[in-house]
C-alpha cells in the first residue's frame, strides 16, 4: 500500500512544507527495511530487492523533489534525514529499521545514522561520495542540470548504468519528472560533500556496511575509509559493479543486504578494499599535518 506521512522539521527550522510519499509493503510484524533511492531516480529502483525480501516490512520513501514527492521542496540532506527518522519512528516495526541506501540515498543514510542512531538497527550504504564530487565532477554535474528535462539525456545515462529495458523506461520517466529547483539544490550539496556533518559517526553504535562498486570512480571508492570512523563499520567492494548495481546485479545486492541485516556479516562475494584506497591522499595528509603544526 502507499501513503503520505508527516515529516519532522530539521533542528532549528520551521516545519517543512508538504509530506513525503512512502510506499509500504510486507508484514507489519516483521523487522522493517527502509530503502533510500539515488539522486536520479525514486523508490521504484528497489523493486528487485523488495520482491526478494518479501519476509520483511518495507518502507520506501520518495525523497523531496523526486518521484511522487516532487512537490515537496528539497532543502538539505540533514532535513531529509530528519524526515526519514520521523517516518521510521512512526511507521517502522518497533520504531527502528534497517536502512539501505545507494548514491544520494547512501549520503542521506549516513546522516540518518549520524543524527538519529537510535532509530537505525543497521545500515548498508553503497556509492556514497562523502567528500563531494571534486572540481571537475561538480562542474559536470552543474552542466548536466541543464539537460535534466530531456528524455534523451536520461536514456543515455541509463544505458551507461547498464539498466535493463524495463528499468531504463522507469529511469527516464523518473528523471524527467524531478523538480528542477530541488535538483539544483541537491546537486550543489552533493558536490560540496558532507564531512563536516559526520561527527556523529565517532562512537556510533550502528553496524554499518559501506560498499562501492569495484568499477566506480576513486571519488566513491576512496570515500569508504570515512565509514570506518564508526566502531562497528566494515567496508567492501562489489567486484566489477558500477554505480547502480542493485539493478545491475540484483541477486548479489539482495544477498548482501540479507547477510548484513540478518547476521551483520559481509557477503562472501564482496572484496576487501585495497589499502591504498583506505589511505588518505597525500594532499589531505599534508593539510592534516599543517593543522597539527598550527596547534602544536
Amino acid at each position: 500500500m502507499s501513503a503520505s506521512v508527516p515529516s519532522a522539521p530539521a533542528p532549528g527550522d520551521a516545519v517543512p512544507a508538504g509530506v513525503l510519499h512512502v510506499d509500504e509493503s510486507g508484514p507489519r510484524d516483521a523487522e522493517t527495511v527502509v530503502f533510500l533511492h539515488g539522486g536520479n531516480v525514486s523508490g521504484w529502483m528497489w523493486g528487485p530487492q523488495r520482491d526478494d525480501m518479501h519476509d520483511f516490512h518495507h518502507l520506501v520513501p520518495d525523497m523531496p523533489g523526486f518521484g511522487l514527492s516532487n512537490t515537496v521542496p528539497w532543502r538539505s540532506m540533514a532535513e531529509t534525514a530528519d524526515r526519514i527518522a520521523s517516518i521510521i519512528r512512526d511507521r517502522a516495526h518497533g520504531g527502528r529499521a534497517h536502512v539501505v541506501g545507494l548514491s544520494l540515498g547512501a549520503l542521506v543514510g549516513a546522516l540518518l545514522v549520524a543524527r538519529h542512531p537510535g532509530v537505525v538497527r543497521s545500515a548498508v550504504l553503497s556509492g556514497a561520495p562523502l567528500r563531494g564530487l571534486g572540481p571537475f565532477m561538480s562542474w559536470l554535474a552543474r552542466v548536466q542540470l541543464k539537460m535534466w528535462q530531456s528524455a534523451a539525456y536520461w536514456a543515455t545515462m541509463g544505458r551507461g548504468y547498464h539498466l535493463d529495458p524495463e528499468a531504463l523506461k522507469a529511469f527516464v520517466q523518473g528523471g524527467v519528472g524531478i523538480n528542477p529547483r530541488s535538483a539544483r539544490r541537491m546537486t550543489e550539496q552533493v558536490n560540496a560533500g558532507m564531512m563536516s556533518e559526520l561527527g556523529g559517526f565517532d562512537g556510533n553504535p550502528v553496524p554499518i556496511l559501506g560498499v562501492a562498486g569495484g568499477a566506480e570512480s576513486r571519488i566513491v571508492t576512496g570515500a569508504l575509509r570515512f565509514f570506518l570512523r564508526a566502531p562497528h563499520a566494515e567496508v567492501r567492494l562489489a567486484p566489477k559493479m558500477h554505480h547502480v548495481w542493485n539493478v545491475e546485479n540484483p541477486r548479489l545486492f539482495t544477498e548482501m543486504v540479507r547477510a548484513w541485516v540478518g547476521e551483520q556479516r559481509a557477503h562472501d562475494e564482496l572484496e576487501a578494499v585495497p589499502p591504498h584506497l583506505l589511505a588518505a591522499p597525500r594532499r589531505e595528509r599534508r593539510q592534516e599535518a599543517g593543522r597539527a603544526n598550527e596547534h602544536a
